[in-house]
Protein backbone atom coordinates (compact mmCIF):
# COMPACT_ATOMS: atom_id res chain seq x y z
CA UNK A 1 0.00 0.00 0.00
CA UNK A 2 1.55 3.29 -1.06
CA UNK A 3 2.08 5.82 1.84
CA UNK A 4 0.07 8.33 2.69
CA UNK A 5 1.64 11.88 2.35
CA UNK A 6 1.46 14.87 4.69
CA UNK A 7 0.31 18.39 3.05
CA UNK A 8 1.23 21.34 4.63
CA UNK A 9 0.38 24.81 3.68
CA UNK A 10 2.78 27.39 4.85
CA UNK A 11 1.93 31.83 4.93
CA UNK A 12 2.78 35.02 6.36
CA UNK A 13 3.86 38.48 5.38
CA UNK A 14 6.79 38.99 3.62
CA UNK A 15 9.74 39.30 5.96
CA UNK A 16 8.68 37.06 8.91
CA UNK A 17 11.10 34.08 7.86
CA UNK A 18 8.75 31.32 6.23
CA UNK A 19 11.57 30.16 4.35
CA UNK A 20 14.20 30.43 7.35
CA UNK A 21 11.45 28.33 9.02
CA UNK A 22 11.43 25.43 6.31
CA UNK A 23 14.79 24.85 6.53
CA UNK A 24 15.25 24.98 10.67
CA UNK A 25 11.84 22.42 10.57
CA UNK A 26 12.94 20.35 7.92
CA UNK A 27 16.42 20.20 7.99
CA UNK A 28 17.21 21.03 4.46
CA UNK A 29 17.77 23.90 2.37
CA UNK A 30 14.42 23.38 0.72
CA UNK A 31 13.71 27.20 0.15
CA UNK A 32 15.70 30.23 -1.03
CA UNK A 33 16.38 32.79 2.22
CA UNK A 34 17.04 36.87 1.46
CA UNK A 35 16.35 39.80 3.96
CA UNK A 36 13.12 42.41 3.53
CA UNK A 37 12.00 40.62 0.23
CA UNK A 38 9.69 38.07 -1.45
CA UNK A 39 11.89 35.08 -1.55
CA UNK A 40 9.30 32.42 -3.01
CA UNK A 41 7.85 34.52 -6.07
CA UNK A 42 4.01 35.08 -6.54
CA UNK A 43 2.25 31.60 -6.38
CA UNK A 44 1.85 28.71 -4.32
CA UNK A 45 5.15 26.58 -4.51
CA UNK A 46 5.87 22.95 -3.43
CA UNK A 47 8.26 20.95 -2.05
CA UNK A 48 8.84 17.37 -0.33
CA UNK A 49 10.34 17.09 2.59
CA UNK A 50 10.79 14.68 4.96
CA UNK A 51 9.84 15.49 8.81
CA UNK A 52 10.33 12.43 11.60
CA UNK A 53 10.57 9.98 8.96
CA UNK A 54 7.37 11.01 7.16
CA UNK A 55 6.78 12.61 3.47
CA UNK A 56 5.97 16.03 3.51
CA UNK A 57 4.22 17.93 0.74
CA UNK A 58 5.35 21.55 1.59
CA UNK A 59 3.08 24.59 -0.35
CA UNK A 60 4.21 27.74 0.37
CA UNK A 61 2.60 30.49 -0.20
CA UNK A 62 3.87 33.86 -1.67
CA UNK A 63 4.87 36.87 1.24
CA UNK A 64 1.68 39.15 1.53
CA UNK A 65 3.11 42.55 0.48
CA UNK A 66 1.64 46.29 0.58
CA UNK A 67 -0.47 46.80 -3.04
CA UNK A 68 -0.76 42.85 -3.40
CA UNK A 69 -3.32 41.60 -0.70
CA UNK A 70 -6.05 41.20 -2.95
CA UNK A 71 -4.02 38.92 -5.28
CA UNK A 72 -2.44 37.21 -2.26
CA UNK A 73 -6.39 36.74 -0.89
CA UNK A 74 -7.44 35.16 -4.50
CA UNK A 75 -4.80 32.98 -4.01
CA UNK A 76 -5.50 31.61 -1.01
CA UNK A 77 -9.34 31.64 -2.06
CA UNK A 78 -8.05 29.07 -4.95
CA UNK A 79 -5.96 26.89 -3.05
CA UNK A 80 -8.98 26.72 -0.70
CA UNK A 81 -10.92 25.29 -3.46
CA UNK A 82 -8.52 22.94 -5.11
CA UNK A 83 -7.95 21.17 -1.51
CA UNK A 84 -10.91 21.13 -0.12
CA UNK A 85 -13.08 18.75 1.71
CA UNK A 86 -15.11 17.81 -1.20
CA UNK A 87 -11.61 16.37 -2.87
CA UNK A 88 -10.15 13.47 -1.87
CA UNK A 89 -8.32 13.02 1.48
CA UNK A 90 -4.98 12.41 -0.36
CA UNK A 91 -5.63 16.24 -1.91
CA UNK A 92 -6.36 17.88 1.50
CA UNK A 93 -4.34 20.76 3.18
CA UNK A 94 -3.56 18.68 6.46
CA UNK A 95 -1.74 20.85 8.58
CA UNK A 96 -1.52 24.74 7.96
CA UNK A 97 0.98 26.89 9.54
CA UNK A 98 0.45 30.84 9.80
CA UNK A 99 3.73 32.76 10.57
CA UNK A 100 3.57 36.24 12.37
CA UNK A 101 7.00 37.71 13.73
CA UNK A 102 7.19 37.95 16.87
CA UNK A 103 8.61 41.60 17.39
CA UNK A 104 6.05 42.80 15.85
CA UNK A 105 3.45 42.95 18.85
CA UNK A 106 0.06 43.49 16.90
CA UNK A 107 -1.64 41.09 14.39
CA UNK A 108 -2.28 43.51 11.25
CA UNK A 109 -5.90 42.92 9.23
CA UNK A 110 -4.87 40.89 6.92
CA UNK A 111 -3.21 38.39 9.18
CA UNK A 112 -6.20 38.11 11.30
CA UNK A 113 -8.54 38.19 8.05
CA UNK A 114 -6.49 35.02 6.28
CA UNK A 115 -6.53 33.31 10.26
CA UNK A 116 -10.34 33.35 10.58
CA UNK A 117 -10.95 32.06 7.15
CA UNK A 118 -8.80 28.88 7.74
CA UNK A 119 -10.63 28.27 11.66
CA UNK A 120 -14.02 29.08 9.99
CA UNK A 121 -13.17 26.15 7.72
CA UNK A 122 -12.48 24.16 10.28
CA UNK A 123 -8.88 23.40 10.10
CA UNK A 124 -6.54 23.12 12.48
CA UNK A 125 -3.74 25.86 12.48
CA UNK A 126 -0.66 26.58 14.05
CA UNK A 127 0.81 30.32 14.25
CA UNK A 128 4.21 30.10 14.60
CA UNK A 129 6.03 33.62 16.18
CA UNK A 130 8.78 33.77 14.31
CA UNK A 131 12.00 35.72 15.59
CA UNK A 132 11.15 34.94 18.99
CA UNK A 133 14.35 35.44 20.11
CA UNK A 134 13.64 39.38 19.55
CA UNK A 135 11.72 39.10 22.66
CA UNK A 136 11.41 37.96 26.31
CA UNK A 137 9.09 35.89 28.12
CA UNK A 138 6.49 38.50 29.02
CA UNK A 139 6.83 40.18 25.77
CA UNK A 140 6.04 36.62 24.32
CA UNK A 141 3.14 36.20 26.76
CA UNK A 142 1.52 39.69 25.44
CA UNK A 143 1.78 38.92 21.87
CA UNK A 144 0.00 35.56 22.57
CA UNK A 145 -3.01 37.64 24.93
CA UNK A 146 -2.98 39.96 21.29
CA UNK A 147 -3.42 37.28 19.02
CA UNK A 148 -6.07 35.32 20.51
CA UNK A 149 -8.31 38.81 21.15
CA UNK A 150 -7.92 40.34 17.89
CA UNK A 151 -8.35 37.37 16.09
CA UNK A 152 -12.31 36.70 16.00
CA UNK A 153 -12.58 32.48 17.14
CA UNK A 154 -9.22 32.14 17.85
CA UNK A 155 -9.94 31.91 21.75
CA UNK A 156 -12.65 29.06 20.96
CA UNK A 157 -10.48 27.98 18.30
CA UNK A 158 -7.74 27.08 21.40
CA UNK A 159 -9.95 25.47 23.85
CA UNK A 160 -11.18 23.02 21.41
CA UNK A 161 -7.47 22.18 20.07
CA UNK A 162 -7.77 24.01 16.53
CA UNK A 163 -5.06 26.78 17.16
CA UNK A 164 -1.92 26.41 18.74
CA UNK A 165 0.82 29.52 19.12
CA UNK A 166 4.34 28.54 18.96
CA UNK A 167 7.50 30.48 19.55
CA UNK A 168 10.57 29.99 17.42
CA UNK A 169 13.95 30.88 16.21
CA UNK A 170 14.97 29.14 13.28
CA UNK A 171 18.57 30.65 13.28
CA UNK A 172 21.20 30.77 15.51
CA UNK A 173 22.87 34.60 16.25
CA UNK A 174 25.88 35.91 17.46
CA UNK A 175 24.84 39.19 19.40
CA UNK A 176 26.72 41.17 22.20
CA UNK A 177 25.77 39.41 25.32
CA UNK A 178 26.69 35.79 23.63
CA UNK A 179 24.84 33.35 21.23
CA UNK A 180 21.12 32.36 20.25
CA UNK A 181 20.58 28.84 19.97
CA UNK A 182 17.58 27.87 17.86
CA UNK A 183 14.51 26.65 19.25
CA UNK A 184 10.78 25.75 18.77
CA UNK A 185 11.90 23.05 16.22
CA UNK A 186 10.32 20.14 17.77
CA UNK A 187 6.89 21.91 18.71
CA UNK A 188 6.40 22.89 15.57
CA UNK A 189 7.43 19.07 14.08
CA UNK A 190 4.80 18.13 16.20
CA UNK A 191 2.48 20.06 15.89
CA UNK A 192 2.24 19.41 11.84
CA UNK A 193 1.84 15.69 12.52
CA UNK A 194 -0.77 16.11 15.23
CA UNK A 195 -2.59 18.37 13.09
CA UNK A 196 -2.29 15.98 10.35
CA UNK A 197 -4.27 13.21 12.19
CA UNK A 198 -6.67 15.88 13.58
CA UNK A 199 -7.96 17.23 10.42
CA UNK A 200 -8.92 14.07 9.14
CA UNK A 201 -10.61 13.02 12.00
CA UNK A 202 -12.77 15.88 11.93
CA UNK A 203 -12.74 16.75 8.68
CA UNK A 204 -13.35 13.40 7.29
CA UNK A 205 -17.82 13.37 7.73
CA UNK A 206 -17.52 16.74 6.07
CA UNK A 207 -15.89 15.01 3.38
CA UNK A 208 -18.63 12.48 2.61
CA UNK A 209 -21.33 14.81 3.32
CA UNK A 210 -19.54 17.30 0.78
CA UNK A 211 -19.31 14.54 -1.88
CA UNK A 212 -23.01 13.74 -1.51
CA UNK A 213 -23.97 17.29 -2.03
CA UNK A 214 -22.03 17.52 -5.13
CA UNK A 215 -23.97 14.77 -6.41
CA UNK A 216 -27.02 16.26 -5.51
CA UNK A 217 -25.66 19.71 -7.33
CA UNK A 218 -25.22 17.36 -10.48
CA UNK A 219 -28.87 16.18 -10.10
CA UNK A 220 -30.16 19.00 -9.99
CA UNK A 221 -28.24 20.66 -12.93
CA UNK A 222 -29.45 17.59 -15.09
CA UNK A 223 -33.59 18.06 -14.02
CA UNK A 224 -33.85 22.04 -14.72
CA UNK A 225 -31.61 20.51 -18.06
CA UNK A 226 -34.08 18.10 -18.67
CA UNK A 227 -37.39 20.55 -18.33
CA UNK A 228 -35.88 22.32 -21.12
CA UNK A 229 -37.06 19.92 -23.19
CA UNK A 230 -40.37 19.18 -21.80
CA UNK A 231 -43.14 21.11 -22.82
CA UNK A 232 -44.44 23.53 -20.65
CA UNK A 233 -48.32 25.09 -21.17
CA UNK A 234 -49.09 28.33 -19.30
CA UNK A 235 -52.36 26.85 -17.24
CA UNK A 236 -50.93 26.01 -13.94
CA UNK A 237 -53.26 22.67 -13.51
CA UNK A 238 -52.32 21.04 -17.04
CA UNK A 239 -48.21 21.24 -15.22
CA UNK A 240 -49.34 18.87 -12.53
CA UNK A 241 -48.03 15.87 -14.04
CA UNK A 242 -44.63 17.23 -14.75
CA UNK A 243 -44.45 18.50 -11.43
CA UNK A 244 -45.22 14.80 -9.76
CA UNK A 245 -42.60 13.34 -12.48
CA UNK A 246 -39.70 15.84 -10.94
CA UNK A 247 -40.77 14.69 -7.23
CA UNK A 248 -40.32 11.24 -8.34
CA UNK A 249 -37.04 11.43 -9.91
CA UNK A 250 -35.86 13.21 -6.71
CA UNK A 251 -36.85 10.19 -4.84
CA UNK A 252 -35.41 7.73 -7.55
CA UNK A 253 -32.29 9.92 -7.23
CA UNK A 254 -32.26 9.22 -3.41
CA UNK A 255 -32.59 5.63 -3.79
CA UNK A 256 -29.27 5.85 -6.24
CA UNK A 257 -27.57 7.81 -3.72
CA UNK A 258 -27.98 5.38 -1.25
CA UNK A 259 -27.57 1.99 -3.04
CA UNK A 260 -24.87 2.87 -5.40
CA UNK A 261 -23.00 6.44 -5.18
CA UNK A 262 -22.98 5.98 -1.11
CA UNK A 263 -20.75 2.67 -0.98
CA UNK A 264 -18.24 3.97 -3.36
CA UNK A 265 -17.51 7.46 -1.56
CA UNK A 266 -17.46 6.09 1.66
CA UNK A 267 -14.94 2.45 0.19
CA UNK A 268 -12.45 5.61 -1.18
CA UNK A 269 -12.84 6.86 2.14
CA UNK A 270 -11.83 4.32 4.01
CA UNK A 271 -8.99 3.02 1.73
CA UNK A 272 -7.82 6.96 2.34
CA UNK A 273 -8.25 6.41 6.18
CA UNK A 274 -6.44 3.01 6.57
CA UNK A 275 -3.41 4.58 4.29
CA UNK A 276 -3.42 7.79 6.78
CA UNK A 277 -3.54 5.27 9.93
CA UNK A 278 -0.85 3.19 8.66
CA UNK A 279 1.59 6.15 7.78
CA UNK A 280 0.27 8.10 11.29
CA UNK A 281 1.01 4.68 13.21
CA UNK A 282 4.34 4.12 11.91
CA UNK A 283 5.35 8.06 11.81
CA UNK A 284 4.12 8.52 15.61
CA UNK A 285 5.79 5.29 16.91
CA UNK A 286 8.47 6.36 15.67
CA UNK A 287 9.04 9.22 17.70
CA UNK A 288 7.31 8.20 21.03
CA UNK A 289 4.29 10.17 20.14
CA UNK A 290 1.05 8.91 21.53
CA UNK A 291 -1.26 8.57 18.11
CA UNK A 292 -4.62 7.57 20.18
CA UNK A 293 -7.64 6.23 18.93
CA UNK A 294 -7.48 6.93 15.35
CA UNK A 295 -11.42 6.46 13.89
CA UNK A 296 -11.39 3.95 10.73
CA UNK A 297 -14.25 3.48 8.95
CA UNK A 298 -15.85 -0.13 8.25
CA UNK A 299 -18.04 -1.36 5.89
CA UNK A 300 -21.05 -2.32 8.50
CA UNK A 301 -21.12 0.92 9.50
CA UNK A 302 -23.20 2.01 5.93
CA UNK A 303 -26.40 0.96 7.26
CA UNK A 304 -26.21 3.17 10.69
CA UNK A 305 -25.12 6.12 8.53
CA UNK A 306 -27.80 5.94 5.97
CA UNK A 307 -30.42 5.04 8.32
CA UNK A 308 -31.85 8.37 7.96
CA UNK A 309 -32.60 8.02 4.40
CA UNK A 310 -35.34 5.89 4.31
CA UNK A 311 -37.02 8.70 6.75
CA UNK A 312 -35.92 11.59 4.86
CA UNK A 313 -37.50 9.99 1.65
CA UNK A 314 -40.37 9.78 3.52
CA UNK A 315 -40.87 12.91 5.61
CA UNK A 316 -40.03 15.47 2.52
CA UNK A 317 -40.45 13.74 -0.42
CA UNK A 318 -44.20 13.66 -0.19
CA UNK A 319 -45.81 14.78 -3.71
CA UNK A 320 -48.68 16.10 -3.21
CA UNK A 321 -47.50 18.46 0.00
CA UNK A 322 -44.52 19.55 -2.42
CA UNK A 323 -46.68 20.29 -5.77
CA UNK A 324 -49.13 22.63 -3.01
CA UNK A 325 -45.90 24.34 -1.78
CA UNK A 326 -45.05 25.68 -5.10
CA UNK A 327 -48.75 26.51 -6.24
CA UNK A 328 -49.26 30.40 -6.59
CA UNK A 329 -51.96 32.15 -7.03
CA UNK A 330 -50.64 34.48 -9.96
CA UNK A 331 -51.14 35.05 -13.76
CA UNK A 332 -50.97 31.56 -15.88
CA UNK A 333 -47.67 31.84 -17.65
CA UNK A 334 -45.37 29.44 -18.87
CA UNK A 335 -42.17 31.25 -17.98
CA UNK A 336 -43.96 31.34 -14.63
CA UNK A 337 -44.38 27.50 -14.80
CA UNK A 338 -40.76 26.88 -15.96
CA UNK A 339 -39.45 29.33 -12.62
CA UNK A 340 -41.67 27.35 -10.63
CA UNK A 341 -40.30 23.70 -11.95
CA UNK A 342 -36.73 25.25 -11.09
CA UNK A 343 -37.54 26.62 -8.04
CA UNK A 344 -39.12 22.43 -7.25
CA UNK A 345 -35.54 21.58 -8.05
CA UNK A 346 -33.68 24.21 -5.85
CA UNK A 347 -35.78 23.07 -2.97
CA UNK A 348 -35.42 19.63 -3.20
CA UNK A 349 -31.89 19.87 -3.96
CA UNK A 350 -31.65 22.10 -0.66
CA UNK A 351 -33.99 19.71 1.32
CA UNK A 352 -31.72 16.86 0.71
CA UNK A 353 -28.74 19.22 1.82
CA UNK A 354 -29.98 20.02 4.71
CA UNK A 355 -31.13 16.36 5.95
CA UNK A 356 -27.28 15.39 5.10
CA UNK A 357 -25.49 18.08 7.06
CA UNK A 358 -27.54 17.44 9.96
CA UNK A 359 -26.11 14.00 9.95
CA UNK A 360 -22.10 15.17 10.95
CA UNK A 361 -22.70 14.28 14.13
CA UNK A 362 -24.23 10.87 13.30
CA UNK A 363 -21.56 10.67 11.55
CA UNK A 364 -18.76 11.09 13.64
CA UNK A 365 -19.96 8.99 15.56
CA UNK A 366 -20.62 6.35 14.14
CA UNK A 367 -16.95 6.48 12.70
CA UNK A 368 -15.86 6.35 16.39
CA UNK A 369 -18.15 3.36 17.11
CA UNK A 370 -16.76 1.00 14.28
CA UNK A 371 -13.75 1.16 16.72
CA UNK A 372 -15.24 -0.36 19.52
Amino acid sequence: MEDFRCNLLIMGKTGTGKSTLLNYVCGDQLAKTGTGKPVTGEGLYDYRAIINGQEVMIFDSWGIEAGKVDRWKALIDNALQNHGVQKSMEDWFHSVIYCIQAGGGRVEDIDSEIIKKFLQEGYHLTIVLTKADQIDEDEEAQMKKTILKEIEGAVKAEKKGLLKVIPTCAEEKKTRSGVTKPFGKEDVQEAILSGWRETIIDRMPKHVIARMCEEIDSWGVAAKEALDEVAVSGIESENKATFSAIGKDAEEFMQVLQTEMLPEILKQAIESCHKANAALQKVFEANDIDLGEFPVFEPDALDKIWSFVKDFIKGYLLIPALIDIFKRHSESRILEQRMEMDDLVDYLCAKMKDEIAKQEKAITNTIAQSLQ
